[in-house]
């Protein structure tokens, strides 16, 4: 029972020693085509929209795993500048070496995003979901009007 603990045990032997070593954390920020940010940016803070809730990821943090839901997330370069990014969903993957992968099906800016979009692609998905006639359609609708939910409270439209 023991021999299958011991990788485990090595790997937060690993984490324990980097711990305290770095001071800036690095980001690696990517879409499927492109990265968002130049890759191995030197960040202070991230704060991520995680499935179990928001959280900050800073150097010599737990090494984790994390699959993202809609919403922002944040990056703090320095005290004096921060950039919100709206994601669709993703994952993160939190690494012992005080670095950051992000990965997202879709990302924008959020400074660059269009409120009045958003208000209209909230009624059309809205719409969408008490149309559709198969379950496959309902699904899709639904999975829309949680994007848009997310991208409109991101930008603190009320709700109608």
């Amino acid at each position: 029972m023991f021999s299958r603990v011991r990788p485990f045990l090595r790997a937060a032997e690993a984490a324990t020693e980097a711990v305290g070593t770095a001071n800036k954390l690095t980001l690696n920020f990517m879409l499927p085509h492109e990265p968002v940010l130049p890759l191995k940016s030197k960040v202070e803070l991230v704060t991520i929209p995680g499935t179990s809730g928001v959280f900050g990821v800073m150097p010599n943090h737990v090494p984790t795993i994390a699959q993202l839901k809609p919403g922002v997330v944040t990056v703090q370069f320095s005290a004096d500048k921060t950039e919100d990014y709206f994601v669709s969903g993703g994952f993160a993957w939190i690494r012992p070496d005080s670095s950051l992968d992000i990965t997202a099906g879709e990302a924008v800016k959020l400074a660059d995003v269009d409120v009045e979009a958003v208000k209209k692609g909230l009624t059309q998905a809205q719409q969408e979901t008490t149309s559709a006639q198969s379950d496959v359609d309902k699904a899709r609708a639904q999975i829309h009007v949680e994007v848009y939910e997310a991208l409109a409270a991101a930008l603190n439209i009320p709700r109608a």
